[in-house]
């Protein structure tokens, strides 16, 4: 049997929504087909972005503690009375700041740890050194960061292990370094090749023992990693670190963490979210724009069934006034034209996720060069983001009973004998 057979078996408002639909099926294809572009972008074009920013704030925080504890900042005021004692006759001050800043590393800094990890909700600690070094590569020289490492701890906070493509992290000894890929590449070096770090303090000559790839092309390019005693000779600085990192139960609490911690030891602190304000700033500005974005599309698709269903009142006129005749209530009526805004803004929904599927799997397919990735990032496999899926969805369904309700209205309220007689 026909599905207009089994029709016939419904609810008179369901039949009769069907009836006009399939009686305007030009537009009614043009509003469903309005409906599915739009669920197909709402839901396409977060799942790209969102995927993306979420690989990246993953590797960014995996790579990283949650909590970084910092040496101190001492600002030595300014003298105002020694000034003016070497400038009696003049009668004025040096114009120019003189406060000077003394930076103090942390000493004592095991007993500090300890301390620290007695706070409920630090999992792990890690002191490190960290601080600028030349490097040197026959005639080549580069100037990069250098952090000094205590290995099977730097493991607990971050995951520098999975990052290790050639060689081995456990074998890191104090005349050997780790190197950035990338910066590996630029310096034409690689495992067992010999370059030299220079410091303020003196210099040292290491063995390249493994390579880094986190994936994220700045820290590809600037990473080396020596052990804690290794980076302590090279500065200077016995007995002492230039922070400690930190791994919380919790990564969504690290801030709180990290102002308790700051309170309790008069330290300067920074949490992960600190360190990526700026990029989380992007993502919420990202969701407002997908917000006003997707007003927009729905506003767009809404238009179009408050359109079709007025022209299906204004033309199907007779007919409602002689459903109205034989006693049909106009809430019924009214939820004749209803149903069809759902009906068609679920047939839309349905073909807008398939559409919106469709694309992910050709965006996933397309290949694509190293030089058209962000931050030399490469291209990560999209997935469907449920969370817009279900936005899409509902506002999709939302906005067309909305956009339904003028015409329903509007054909509740006729007039019987005049419908008729028109």
């Amino acid at each position: 049997m026909s599905v207009a057979h089994w029709m016939q078996y419904l609810p008179i408002e369901i039949y009769v929504a069907w009836r006009y639909m399939r009686f305007n099926l030009k537009q009614s294809f043009i509003v469903a087909l309005a409906v599915g572009i739009g669920v197909s972008i709402i839901i396409f074009i977060p799942s790209i972005n969102l995927s993306f920013f979420g690989y990246f704030l993953e590797k960014t925080v995996e790579s990283n503690a949650h909590i970084k504890v910092v040496r101190e900042l001492d600002t030595e005021a300014r003298n105002r009375q020694t000034l003016k004692t070497l400038y009696p006759d003049e009668g004025r001050i040096l114009v120019s700041d003189q406060s000077l800043t003394r930076r103090r590393d942390i000493k004592a800094y095991k007993n500090l740890v300890s301390e620290i990890m007695r706070i409920d909700g630090i999992t792990t600690a890690a002191p490190y050194v960290s601080e600028s070094v030349i490097i040197v590569r026959g005639s080549q020289t580069r100037t990069s960061t250098m952090r000094g490492i205590l290995p099977e701890a730097e493991k607990n906070i971050s995951n520098i292990e999975e990052n290790i493509q050639q060689g081995s992290l456990d074998t890191l000894s104090d005349d050997q370094v780790i190197l950035g890929w990338r910066l590996a590449d630029e310096l034409g070096v690689n495992v067992g090749n010999r370059i030299q770090l220079l410091t303020n303090f003196g210099k040292k000559s290491l063995k390249v023992s493994a390579l880094s790839n986190t994936g994220i092309y700045q820290q590809d390019l600037s990473t080396i990693l020596v052990t804690l005693d290794t980076a302590q000779a090279l500065l200077n600085m016995p007995n002492e670190v230039t922070g400690i990192g930190l791994k919380v139960r919790d990564m969504y609490q690290a801030e709180n963490l990290a102002r308790l911690i700051a309170r309790t030891f008069d330290l300067k602190t920074t949490s992960w979210m600190e360190d990526n304000a700026v990029f989380l700033d992007q993502i919420r500005m990202f969701r407002v724009i997908i917000a006003f974005i997707s007003f927009l599309i729905v506003f767009a698709a809404a238009s179009s069934i408050t359109s079709i269903l007025i022209m299906v009142v204004a033309s199907k006129s007779k007919d409602i006034g002689i459903l109205k005749a034989m006693g049909t209530p106009p809430n019924a009526i009214m939820r004749m034209f209803l149903l069809q805004a759902i009906i068609l803004s679920l047939i839309g929904v349905v073909a807008g996720i398939g559409g919106a599927t469709f694309l992910i799997e050709l965006y996933n397919a397309t290949p694509y060069s190293k030089a058209e990735t962000f931050l030399g990032i490469g291209r990560q496999p999209v997935t469907l983001n449920l969370e817009y899926t279900v936005y899409a969805i509902f506002y999709a369904t939302l906005s067309s009973i909305l956009a339904s309700l003028i015409p329903a209205w509007q054909a509740g309220k006729l007039d019987p004998v005049e419908a008729i007689n028109q």
